[in-house]
């Protein structure tokens, strides 16, 4: 397959702001916050052409897209252009009411926990802002929360982990059993260079640490092969994702560092802006990292409701 040809799944960071404060962030969009949002007909129509141009997978990520006011319009319009619709979020704003509402038009949520403790949580900043300041985070205890409504709807669950020095020695398996996520994404802390550089330092680890953290998981989840465990060192990352900034620009990661297209796709379309950014993308590296996948199972996924409380 040609690097030349439309990547079949794009993350749009859609939202700037996140009501969050971790430490790690490679996405924290500082330029982006002071600028003008896409409207929600804009946003509808670069959905339908991500469509029209051959993407199959949209990922709604952010800052934290649950913040975004047209959210909702833009993942029921993916839904209604046939796209597999997905979003990674830290849950905070997941109700009950919304989840419910959102079950016809959503397939994935991916739900970001990092620890087996908040402890651990509030010492890299996963937390709110509010929480982080005072020494404290309740994301564990909101994730869980979140996650049994979800599973109880049918969605198809997707756990993301970013190992760093903090937790690099940190035992997940009962809580990932306790969970069973379809799939466990599990990344080495990235550095990107204008983005965390200076800011996460003092969490990268070495690359032996992170295989020490894949490799313990992946004997500890033996015999349970419904759970996916994937791991994403930062060679894997890198040049790997098709990307959407809040204002429409397509970007990639080549290198460690963000190449933003010249034009919006807003304004000029997909495809246009992605043939000025493709230089910075691999698609023999995407699929070696196991970036397409099983994601078109997209009717309710039934699991069974777990004896144990989460």
């Amino acid at each position: 397959m040609s690097d030349d040809n439309p990547p079949i799944a794009v993350n749009w960071h859609l939202e700037a702001y996140c009501n969050y404060g971790c430490s790690f962030c490679y996405a924290p969009l500082i330029e982006q916050r002071g600028k003008k949002r896409i409207s929600e007909v804009g946003g509808a129509s670069l959905i339908q052409d991500l469509a029209s141009s051959g993407v199959e997978k949209i990922n709604f990520v952010g800052g934290e897209p649950m913040l975004h006011p047209h959210l909702e319009g833009w993942i029921m319009a993916a839904k209604s252009f046939g796209l597999t619709t997905s979003i990674v979020s830290n849950g905070t704003r997941m109700t009950g009411d919304w989840l419910t509402r959102m079950r016809p038009h959503l397939d994935w949520i991916g739900l970001s926990i990092d620890a087996s403790d908040d402890e651990m949580h509030a010492k890299m900043g996963r937390g709110l802002k509010g929480e982080i300041a005072s020494g404290f985070s309740r994301h564990l205890e909101r994730s869980k929360e979140v996650w049994k409504m979800a599973r109880e709807l049918g969605y198809g669950l997707k756990l993301n982990t970013v190992v760093n020095s903090v937790n690099a020695c940190d035992d997940m398996s009962e809580l990932v059993v306790l969970l069973r996520p379809h799939r466990w994404k599990i990344f080495r802390v990235l550095r990107i260079e204008g983005e965390n550089n200076g800011r996460v330092d003092p969490l990268l680890i070495s690359r032996g640490q992170f295989d020490d953290y894949l490799s313990h998981h992946r004997r500890a989840l033996r015999g349970f092969e419904e759970i996916q465990i994937v791991g994403e060192d930062n060679e894997d990352m890198l040049g790997t994702y098709a990307m959407i900034d809040p204002q429409g620009m397509v970007y990639t990661n080549m290198g460690g560092t963000y190449h933003y297209s010249k034009q919006s796709s807003v304004e000029i379309g997909f495809l246009p802006s992605w043939s000025q950014v493709v230089d910075g993308f691999s698609e023999d590296r995407f699929e070696n990292r196991g970036g397409e996948w099983d994601w078109k199972r997209n009717g309710p996924i039934h699991l069974p409701v777990l004896e144990m409380g989460l």
